[in-house]
């Protein structure tokens, strides 16, 4: 059961991905920086869009429990689950600007 929500999982990053590599003809540093923060950005998209189904399904979860201490506990724990991956959708977001300031760097300002 696991492995067919992997290979989902992988599907739907796949699709998602897929009109990147349409532009990821890198010729310069600065394709390599852009394509890094496009990759980012759609894996933050994509990890909070099913973050928030997630949470959603927990809601329904802690509603339809009727005072069910198994059914609530599994709603928490779900609950717990889809914040974190809030949590990793905006790093992930953030990821690319976060290391350019760690590193030192910037943006190269010559781009075209």
């Amino acid at each position: 059961m696991r492995s067919t929500h992997a290979i989902v999982a992988f599907a739907i990053v796949a699709l998602a991905l897929l009109p990147l590599d349409a532009t990821a003809q890198i010729s310069s540093a600065c394709d390599i920086v852009k394509l890094v923060a496009r990759i980012a950005t759609w894996f933050g998209i994509l990890v909070f869009s099913i973050a928030v189904i997630v949470i959603l399904y927990a809601g329904l979860l802690f509603m339809t429990g009727g005072g069910n201490e198994e059914q609530i506990s599994k709603a928490k724990l779900v609950l717990l689950w889809a914040l974190v991956g809030i949590a990793v959708a905006l790093l992930a977001t953030n990821a690319v600007k976060f290391v350019q300031n760690t590193v030192g760097g910037g943006l190269p300002t010559s781009c075209p």
